[in-house]
C-alpha cells in the first residue's frame, strides 16, 4: 500500500518503536515527522495498533 500524506507510522529508534505522520510522498520517496504527544512504544504490536487507530483502520491481531 502506498502511504499517504497525514497518514502514521512507526518506526523503530533505537530499542523503541515511534510514531511518525507522512509529510510528502513523492514517487522518489517520502517524508515523515515524529508526532509529538505520542509516547515511544517497546512492543512493536502495541505500535502497529496505536497507528491503526490514528489512521482509522481496523486492527486485527495476526
Amino acid at each position: 500500500m502506498k502511504p499517504k500524506v497525514g497518514q502514521y507510522h512507526y518506526e523503530l529508534r533505537g530499542s523503541c518503536f515511534r510514531i511518525y505522520r507522512y509529510d510528502q510522498v513523492s514517487d522518489t520517496g517520502t517524508s515523515s515527522s515524529p508526532v509529538y504527544g505520542e509516547p515511544s512504544y517497546l512492543d512493536r504490536e502495541e505500535a502497529k495498533k496505536r497507528v491503526y487507530e490514528l489512521n482509522g483502520w481496523r486492527y486485527k491481531k495476526q
